[in-house]
């Protein structure tokens, strides 16, 4: 019984440090993300007004078109 126990912690620890690893690669790429958010945040601000200006537009010509067709 004793036995069993010991191989059980020994597979517990392998997937806690498994684990480990995966949360410090899945932290370095959130980092690099907001790193990425920041510098697009720090760019203009009205080229990026004037995208989402073009998209909305862009989606209620495509609503209109769609409900004009029913």
């Amino acid at each position: 019984m004793s036995i069993d126990i010991g191989n059980e912690v020994k597979y517990q620890n392998k997937m806690l440090g498994e684990m480990d690893t995966d949360f410090d690669s899945t932290g370095g790429l959130l980092g690099a993300t907001m790193g990425r958010l920041k510098l697009l945040s720090r760019g203009s601000q009205t080229k990026i007004y004037c995208y989402m200006l073009l998209f909305a537009l862009f989606v209620f010509i495509v609503l209109y078109w769609v409900i004009k067709l029913r």
